[in-house]
């Protein structure tokens, strides 16, 4: 009995290469879920321990902008914008940037301006396809010129504050000794497909930018919760070394991090619900940073691409040897990569689903091996050519 147990775990040269090779990625998978993706949950965690919360008598407390740009998203602002107006901040201000609305925009500004002084609007006219390229950076640079505040923080008509501290949140990271602030948002949860799919991608991509930030190795971040110093947009010449770039206002922000001048807001008081009200609006995120993200300094990029070469080279060495193993009867061999199997599993879910739960993104349990298999895939469709990027460019 025991020396046949004995002989399911004796293996030809061959075999032991291959559990080698899945055990190998199985341990740089491990590294990623627990070096990156639990990197932000295990930094917000360690905070709270310190008792590091909001401080409302911070002596550093610099007037802020709140800016937004908004094209035909009135019925966006008319639900968003109570809850960034009635901010516990002693000195803020908000400016929307009307960017070529044709919807009620203008109306539910004049309402909103009745009730708050502190509301200022611009207007930008509607153009041509020709000049739509820059609209979005010029319209990010018209609220910012209109700026009166030192320190400018950034959403989107779709998104809102959870909490009447949002503001007094980044300005405690920011201080004195950081002229960025990284802030998190979470998509709200709503009963279709594509959203299960998008709050799952979006937490993945969240861990990457919020942890690389930690590290010191910042590279990018998302303008639906964002804040800088303004005078680093003045001091940097604005967008105007990304003019030619479709979406280079992202760029942008990967052009002004250093290691120094970086930090991230990871409190719950910090965080941004966004409604995505389409899938045509999560597609357009995405392209966005897709377009973006092959001008980036650093590594960051590189760097995730190449854990997602693992995750499939693990599964396809995976599929490979259970089929082997079954087909030839190889029982120590089919219980040792079901074990390896299983270990990652159950890792990637209390890793994964620990964090998702402080970070508002949902539970994932037996929908998370699809998900983790599928989405690198669709996220595919995203990426364009640069043949179609550049159509400023000569």
């Amino acid at each position: 009995m025991f020396e046949q147990l004995l002989s399911y775990f004796t293996f030809s040269y061959i075999e032991i290469f291959a559990i080698s090779l899945l055990f190998l990625f199985f341990i740089i998978q491990l590294f990623y879920y627990f070096n990156y993706y639990r990197k932000p949950y295990a930094y917000a965690r360690k905070k709270e321990k310190r008792g590091d919360k909001v401080d409302l008598d911070n002596s550093w407390k610099p007037k802020v902008s709140v800016i937004i740009a908004s094209e035909n998203e009135g019925s966006e602002l008319a639900k968003n914008l109570p809850f960034i107006l009635d901010q516990e901040y002693e000195d803020f201000e908000v400016i929307v940037v009307n960017n070529g609305s044709t919807d009620e925009t203008d109306d539910v500004l004049n309402h909103f301006k009745l009730h708050h002084p502190n509301l200022y609007y611009t207007f930008l006219p509607s153009s041509t396809d020709d000049e739509s390229f820059n609209r979005r950076k010029l319209a990010l640079t018209v609220g910012i010129k209109a700026a009166k505040g030192d320190v400018l923080l950034f959403t989107e008509p779709y998104s809102k504050p959870v909490s009447k501290r949002w503001i007094s949140s980044i300005v405690k990271e920011m201080s004195e000794k950081y002229a960025i602030v990284l802030g998190y948002s979470f998509y709200s949860k709503q009963k279709k497909l594509f959203n299960y799919f998008a709050r799952f991608d979006n937490h993945f991509f969240s861990m990457r930018y919020l942890s690389m930030a930690i590290k010191r190795k910042a590279f990018t971040g998302t303008y639906r919760n964002l804040a800088f110093k303004r005078e680093l947009f003045f001091d940097n010449k604005g967008f105007a070394a990304c003019l030619n770039i479709e979406s280079g206002e992202e760029v942008f922000i990967n052009k002004i991090m250093t290691r120094e001048n970086t930090a991230v807001a990871i409190s719950q008081d910090s965080f941004v619900e966004t409604t995505l009200v389409s899938f045509s609006l999560w597609k357009q995120i995405k392209k966005s940073y897709s377009l973006a993200k092959k001008y980036f300094k650093g590594g960051a990029v590189a760097l995730f691409a190449f854990e997602k070469v693992t995750r499939y080279i693990f599964y396809i060495a995976l599929i490979a040897i259970l089929a082997y193993s079954i087909l030839y009867s190889k029982w120590g061999l089919l219980s040792i990569s079901l074990l390896i199997f299983f270990v990652r599993f159950i890792t990637q879910l209390i890793v994964f689903n620990k964090s998702a739960k402080y970070f508002h993104s949902g539970n994932y349990y037996w929908g998370f091996i699809p998900m983790d298999f599928y989405l690198p895939i669709y996220n595919w469709r995203f990426i364009t050519k640069n043949k179609g990027n550049l159509r400023g460019r000569r």
